[in-house]
């Protein structure tokens, strides 16, 4: 592939149209930059962790680039909203109709935008090339992308924040232990002032 656009290029097949990058290199670096630093390169190594390495990036990079991918634009909300059927029966569907949507605001300073963050893990099968090792991925998502979106691997709603080594069998102190990783993962979150000045990004609305 990398070969194939070089010579197009070369050749001006694209009617020296393309501006933007004239080598297949150029080209894969401005495709690294649209992930906001998400690449390969966007991994921190902890290496304190009692069973192994933890692996994982900046949660406010993952957040933000959630938040500013173009094709969700039409799929994130930002407001609460109430639903309810035909006897006033409040009904409970996207994150943004439960109550705390409506009561958070009011912790905050005027005019910010909440941002939930969902966290989901399962054990995966690492490889057999390496002591057959496990890990447990982290996976991030946010609470505006509305539910059928979330899920939907096609989507790309659903980032990979961390890959947390699991615990040899028999081993104890499991739960403090991946509480602990868990933690280091997300501590910018944390650490984050809930009360402002918060932060500022671009949205994809």
């Amino acid at each position: 592939m990398k070969t194939w656009i070089d010579q197009h290029l070369r050749r001006r097949l694209d009617n020296f149209k393309i501006e933007s990058f004239q080598s297949a290199d150029a080209l894969q670096k401005l495709l690294s930059e649209l992930h906001f630093g998400l690449g390969d390169d966007s991994w921190i190594e902890d290496h304190s962790h009692i069973f192994g390495t933890i692996y994982y990036r900046d949660i406010f990079k993952c957040i933000q680039f959630l938040l500013a991918n173009l094709p969700f634009q039409v799929h994130l909300d930002f407001e609460p909203v109430h639903l309810a059927d035909w006897e006033s029966r409040q009904i409970y569907s996207e994150m943004n109709t439960g109550d705390w949507w409506w009561d958070t605001p009011d912790q905050l300073p005027a005019g910010v935008r909440i941002v939930p963050v969902i966290c989901a893990s399962d054990k995966t099968h690492l490889t057999n090339f390496s002591g057959d090792q496990q890990a447990s991925p982290l996976d991030l998502m946010i609470g505006n992308n509305r539910k059928d979106i979330r899920p939907t691997p096609k989507k790309r709603a659903c980032i990979l924040v961390g890959l947390i080594p699991c615990p040899p069998k028999g081993a104890r102190y499991t739960d403090d232990a991946w509480h602990s990783a868990v933690g280091t993962v997300l501590t910018p979150l944390r650490n984050l002032v809930i009360t402002g000045p918060g932060l500022i990004w671009n949205c994809a609305d």
